[in-house]
C-alpha cells in the first residue's frame, strides 16, 4: 500500500500541519542557537548552555524529517517497480528544491565578502574554498574546508545521501536482489558505516567540527527517518500508539538535553560522541507517526507555523552569514548593537521571503510531478497520493 499523502508546498489545500510544525520547531532551534549566540556575544554575554545546544537538536530534527519524507517516496518507487525515469525524476525534484536557492545564496554572500572585506574569512580564502562549495564537497570526507558559510555542512550531508542511497539501491536491484532485501541491506549499511567511521576517528578530534560534520559520519541521522517511514508504512498499527511513541521520543530527547542536571552521568564522553546521533535519531523517529496524524492546527497558529515552515530552508541558508555580516559591521564600523540586531532581523526575514518568492517557488513550478497510483486512505476513500514539497 502506498503512503498517505504528505505535506506539500505544491498542494497547499491538502498540506498536513505535522511536517510544517516539525520544520518550524527545527528552524527555530537553529536560529536560537546561531543568532542567539552571536547576539549574546555582542552584549558580552554567553548564551545559556541549554539554548546553545539547540542547534544540534534542530539539525537532527531536520535530518530525521528529511529521511522520513524521502523514505516514503523511495518506498513508493520500490513498490511500483519504478523505471529509471521515475528515479531520475525523484533526484531532479530534489535538486530543484534545494540547489537553486543554495547557489543563489552562495553568489549573493560572495558580494559582501569581495567588496566590503572579511566577515569570518578573507576574500582570498573565499576564492580558495569556492570550488568546494560549488561542488558541495566542503565536508565530503574531511572537516569543513573553511569557516565561511559553515551552515552548508548539513546540506552536503543531505545532498550526498539523496544520491548515494538510491544509486546503491538501484545497483542491488540491477543485480536481481529482491527489493525488500536490497532496501534492508542499504539501510543497514547507512547505519553501520557512519558508526564505523566515527569510531575510526582519533579520540581527540574536535567533535563539533569533525565527528558531527563529515558527510559519511552523519548518514545514520537521515537513515533514522527512512527507518521510521518503513515502520509507519509496514506496521500501520503503530498509528494507534502514535501519542505514546511521541511522548517516549520527547522524553528521550529531554533527558539527553538536560543530562548535565542529572545526579549521575548519563554516559561517558566517548560514548556520547559516538551514540548521541543514533539515540536522538531514534527519539525523533518515534515522533514521526504523531507528526503524520497532525492534520491541522488552530487557524492563527497554523498560518504562522506554515509560513515559518515554508521559509525554513531559506532561513537556514541565510541566517548565519547575515548575522556574521552584522557582527562584522558592528566591530569594524562601530554600529550600535540595536542597529546590528535590526539589520540581522530585516535582512534575514527579507532574504528568506525573497528567496522563496523569486527562487524556490518558481523552481518548484518547474518540477515534473512524481506520479503515483491512487491509494486507499484509512477511511476507505480513494485519494491521490500527494508527495511532500520535497
Amino acid at each position: 500500500m502506498a503512503s498517505d499523502h504528505l505535506a506539500s508546498f505544491e498542494n497547499t489545500r491538502e498540506r498536513l500541519a505535522g511536517p510544517d510544525l516539525v520544520r518550524a520547531i527545527a528552524i527555530t532551534e537553529v536560529l536560537i542557537c546561531h543568532d542567539g549566540g552571536m547576539i549574546s556575544a555582542w552584549c558580552h554575554k554567553t548564551l545559556p548552555f541549554h539554548l546553545a545546544v539547540l542547534g544540534f537538536y534542530g539539525v537532527m530534527l531536520f535530518f530525521v524529517l528529511s529521511g522520513f519524507l524521502i523514505g516514503t517516496i523511495i518506498l513508493d518507487l520500490l513498490d511500483r517497480k519504478a523505471s529509471p525515469k521515475d528515479w531520475s525524476i525523484f533526484l531532479v525534484r530534489r535538486w530543484l528544491r534545494t540547489l537553486p536557492a543554495y547557489y543563489v545564496w552562495l553568489i549573493v554572500l560572495l558580494i559582501p565578502l569581495a567588496y566590503f572585506g572579511p566577515y569570518g574569512v578573507t576574500w582570498d580564502e573565499g576564492k580558495r574554498v569556492l570550488p568546494y562549495y560549488l561542488t558541495l564537497t566542503q565536508n565530503l570526507g574531511w572537516p569543513m574546508v573553511s569557516g565561511w558559510y559553515g551552515v552548508t555542512w548539513s546540506l552536503c550531508v543531505e545532498e550526498w545521501f539523496y544520491i548515494t542511497f538510491p544509486v546503491l539501491l538501484l545497483l542491488l536491484l540491477a543485480c536481481r536482489v529482491r527489493s525488500a532485501v536490497a532496501f534492508g541491506t542499504i539501510l543497514a549499511a547507512f547505519f553501520i558505516v557512519p558508526l564505523w567511521w566515527r569510531l575510526s576517528l582519533p579520540t581527540n578530534v574536535d567533535w563539533n567540527e569533525v565527528t558531527s560534520k563529515i558527510v559519511p559520519c552523519r548518514f545514520d541521522s537521515i537513515a533514522w527517518g527512512i527507518l521510521a517511514a518503513w515502520f509507519y508504512r509496514r506496521f500501520r498499527i503503530i498509528t494507534t500508539f502514535h501519542i505514546p511513541l511521541a511522548l517516549c521520543g520527547t522524553f528521550i530527547v529531554s533527558i539527553i538535553w538536560w543530562s548535565d542536571k542529572l545526579p549521575f552521568p548519563l554516559w561517558n564522553g566517548r560514548f556520547q560522541s559516538m551514540a548521541i546521533y543514533d539515540v536522538v535519531g531514534l527519539a525523533y523517529a518515534l515522533c514521526m507517526p504523531a507528526m503524520m496524524r497532525l492534520s491541522a492546527l488552530p487557524p492563527l497558529i497554523n498560518q504562522t507555523v506554515r509560513s515559518i515552515s515554508t521559509h525554513s530552508y531559506a532561513l537556514y541558508l541565510c541566517h548565519l552569514p547575515l548575522v556574521l555580516v552584522a557582527g562584522d559591521l558592528q566591530v569594524r564600523y562601530g554600529i550600535r548593537i540595536r542597529y546590528a540586531l535590526l539589520f540581522t532581523i530585516v535582512t534575514t526575514l527579507g532574504g528568506a521571503i525573497l528567496s522563496w518568492r523569486l527562487v524556490e517557488r518558481p523552481c518548484l513550478k518547474l518540477r515534473v510531478r512524481q506520479s503515483f497510483q491512487k491509494v486507499e486512505s484509512r477511511d476507505g476513500h480513494s485519494v491521490q497520493n500527494k508527495l511532500s514539497g520535497f
